[in-house]
């Protein structure tokens, strides 16, 4: 009975609950460690607005494209991207911006640069679009020896000149999650999947959002009932599953719709 009361839930709001939550646009791609070259499209133009490439020995450096630059030091007579922890505000008044001109050595041999045996830290980007300027992240891990690197997610601002703060999602910072709550199964869908909670918690509120931040579904009082969730008109792609309770975000899962 349950099931059916929040299928039917699920069908009204896809079609009157669209309110806009937040403007960051974020994304999550399966963790990529290139053997050579990883090309970043931070707001997903299909331009490449950095690279980020292995050099010819133990060398990891990232090369901005165009107006774009990354928030770094100088230092003996070469340039290093600072690798930030969670919750650090990335706006202009972070110092410290390098451009093209000046690509930057993430790490260098097994002795240089800030990045070195680093996991889960955050690069600053500056993006700069026409006459608008945009701020963001992306998160890497990067090997003692400097000889591989991963990168496992990214996002920016789309508000013109407006701040961010490194791991900030539409839904908040990601590092902050209790996770495991959640089980979405199957996952990628094309028609239909189930959400069910695996945890004890009181005043649910189940969302799905889309990577903008927009509000595509919401749920009040969920409780852990299974829901049996329509993709009725919903674009196929990438969505966020978001349980919270008294305030709390519990877990946030990606969805992912396919045709």
């Amino acid at each position: 009975m349950n099931s059916l009361k929040y299928f039917a839930t699920f069908c009204l709001l896809i079609f009157c609950n669209c309110s806009f939550f937040g403007q960051i646009s974020y994304t999550d791609i399966p963790d990529a460690t290139p053997n050579v070259t990883f090309p970043l499209d931070l707001n997903n133009d299909s331009i490449d607005d950095f690279i980020i490439q292995m050099g010819a020995t133990d060398k990891i450096v990232c090369f901005p494209q165009n107006d774009n630059a990354y928030a770094g030091e100088f230092n003996g007579a070469n340039y290093f991207p600072w690798a930030l922890t969670s919750n650090t505000i990335i706006c202009d008044t972070l110092s410290s911006w390098y451009g093209a001109v000046n690509p930057g050595f993430l790490a260098f041999s097994s002795s240089v640069g800030n990045w070195l045996g680093q996991t889960d830290k955050y690069l600053a980007l500056k993006l700069n679009v026409g006459t608008n300027t945009y701020y963001g992240w992306v998160r890497l891990d990067v090997v003692t020896t400097a000889t591989s690197f991963t990168v496992k997610d990214y996002a920016y601002e789309s508000t013109p000149n407006a701040c961010i703060l490194t791991g900030q999602t539409p839904l908040g910072i990601t590092e902050n999650i209790v996770g495991n709550y959640l089980i979405i199964a199957p996952n990628p869908f094309n028609t239909f999947t189930k959400i069910q909670s695996t945890g004890h918690f009181n005043n649910g509120i189940l969302r799905i959002y889309n990577a903008f931040g927009e509000t595509i579904q919401r749920v009040e009082n969920y409780t852990g009932d299974t829901i049996i969730l329509s993709r009725d008109n919903l674009l196929s792609g990438v969505y966020f599953v978001q349980l919270t309770s008294e305030t709390k975000t519990l877990d946030v899962e990606k969805l992912i719709i396919i045709d």
